[in-house]
């Protein structure tokens, strides 16, 4: 980086140490111009909602394999805690079902 100083070779002269300055200044302009558009596209909220949704999408499929591993690792078990909440959910119909048939097996011929 030069500056503005005293130059360094003697065959370097006031104004083309100026003229370097100048592209110097220029070149670091344009890399912080392309700096701060990097910036900005990051910083977008389009871009920001973008890169939101893609965390979310992962941490959804991470979560979604790891309970189907649970699952077939204890499907038995699932299945049987399964049947078990239906029978308790339909207790009175089939003891009412039981009930019914109990009743028909008792009551004698209505011909005799």
């Amino acid at each position: 980086m030069t500056t503005m100083t005293e130059p360094k070779e003697s065959g370097v002269t006031d104004r083309k140490s100026v003229i370097l300055s100048d592209a110097e200044r220029r070149n670091l302009r344009r890399k912080l111009r392309e700096t701060v558009d990097v910036a900005q596209e990051v910083l977008h909220p389009r871009n920001q909602m973008k890169l939101l949704m893609d965390r979310g999408r992962a941490e959804a499929e991470r979560v979604t394999e790891a309970a189907s591993k649970l699952a077939r690792k204890n499907a038995p078990m699932i299945g049987a805690v399964g049947i078990g909440a239906i029978l308790f959910a339909a207790r009175r119909p089939i003891s009412k079902w039981i009930s019914t048939l109990r009743q028909s097996r008792s009551k004698p011929p209505e011909g005799e």
